[in-house]
């Protein structure tokens, strides 16, 4: 018979066997790789039309991230013989992948029979496989427009040592700056500064007007002379503009405008004051920005007031992030670094959103930031608010609306002369 102590001593060996085979499982288990069926390789084929250029290259765009994502010039196919090109990609399983085939540019982008536009191709991955496509028509490029740029322009890639890439910076100067050459001016840093001075250069062909704008408020009798300083987008700007991440057609994205922020005001500000007669004082310096750009600015007002004290955040696109910014206005802020405020404006078209239920949260969003602002925060920030009737979330709504936002930023009359 078995006295207790051998039962004992039985169970404590079969336990301390039990648990060191776990340990080893777990040891092995550690050292397998993850499974390659978690992604599966898709190979795209794409036969052109016989009008293709010889010379044309092609791309995919989409809403994966190494498609740009919707960048009509990132994924490159490769050019297998005439007509024929070919391009792979590791994606995970389940990913539904939107895209059309360009050659280079939106105004190139693949059409239908006919020159009719196509919906977007779409593709569940599920396993490894080939997609054969056939591209109909190419739609045919529009002239460009007729420049609309005006003013004193300096256009410069700036080689950005933070970003570790070059970024067009273009930059107005008003009459009065080398008139009188014993003023320093405000600055007013502008993003997607593509867009904002010529219909040529436009994403969508059509211009904010900001070097019109500043012109007319240069030349009033009572004038107030702003440097303009626009800063190109990138392929980056979900990223770059957007402090936290998102998740956009099943891809996460965003989460550096931190980052982005340090460019403009530890890298590219410190570059102008030196270029540029420039009022250096957060007073003197601004930042507007428009939809993603929006929330840009209201990170940095938040972030940097030791630079920026003022800001426009045109359409902010608040829906980003679960509302992150309505979460971060909703709290406690530190006060600004000055006994003086600063001025931020938000606005905000009826018409803005794909549905109205989306025009409705636009709205009723940007009134729930400018309320928390006002009765939290207003010992730091003077704000202005509009809604505009009407308007559309597109440049044309935005250059109407910059003249009363730089009037509200500025609200007196500068220059400053030196002391």
């Amino acid at each position: 018979m078995t006295n207790r102590g051998d039962f004992l001593q039985v169970c404590r060996l079969g336990i301390w066997a039990i648990a060191w085979s776990m340990i080893c499982l777990s040891a092995w288990a550690q050292q397998i790789p993850a499974p390659e069926s978690q992604k599966a390789k898709i190979v795209w084929k794409v036969q052109v039309p016989s009008d293709t250029p010889a010379d044309a290259k092609l791309y995919i765009a989409g809403n994966q991230e190494c498609f740009g994502p919707w960048q009509p010039d990132v994924f490159e196919l490769q050019r297998l013989s005439d007509g024929l090109y070919q391009a792979s990609a590791q994606m995970e399983i389940g990913t539904r992948i939107e895209y059309k085939i360009t050659r280079g540019s939106w105004s190139t982008v693949e059409k239908g029979s006919g020159g009719s536009e196509i919906r977007n191709r779409t593709l569940i991955v599920t396993a490894p496989q080939t997609v054969e496509i056939q591209v109909a028509n190419w739609a045919i490029p529009k002239p460009l427009p007729a420049s609309t740029a005006s003013g004193d322009l300096r256009w410069i890639d700036f080689d950005s040592q933070l970003l570790g890439s070059k970024r067009r910076i273009t930059v107005w100067l008003p009459p009065q700056y080398r008139a009188d050459l014993q003023s320093h001016f405000p600055v007013v840093y502008l993003l997607d500064g593509q867009n904002v001075f010529d219909n040529q250069r436009a994403a969508f062909g059509i211009e904010w007007r900001a070097d019109e704008t500043a012109n007319e408020l240069a030349q009033r009798p009572d004038p107030k002379p702003l440097i303009l300083v626009a800063i190109d987008n990138s392929k980056d700007r979900f990223d770059e503009y957007t402090p936290v991440a998102d998740v956009i057609s099943g891809n996460t994205v965003g989460g550096r405008a931190d980052a982005y922020l340090q460019f403009v005001a530890n890298e590219l500000k410190p570059w102008v004051d030196k270029q540029y007669r420039t009022d250096r004082s957060p007073e003197s310096t601004a930042i507007v920005g428009s939809s993603l750009g929006g929330l840009f600015v209201l990170n940095a007002l938040h972030k940097r007031p030791d630079v920026f004290a003022r800001g426009a955040a045109m359409s902010p696109s608040l829906f980003w992030g679960n509302a992150h910014a309505l979460d971060v206005f909703s709290k406690p802020l530190e006060p600004g670094p000055t006994n003086s405020k600063q001025r931020l404006w938000i606005d905000m078209g009826t018409l803005e959103g794909k549905s109205l239920q989306g025009q409705t949260q636009a709205i009723e969003q940007a009134k729930e930031l400018t309320t928390l602002i006002q009765q939290q925060h207003s010992q730091r920030f003077d704000v202005g608010f509009l809604i505009d009737q009407d308007a559309k979330h597109n440049e044309t709504a935005w250059a109407k609306r910059l003249p009363t936002a730089l009037e509200f930023l500025f609200p007196t009359p500068v220059p400053t002369p030196d002391p």
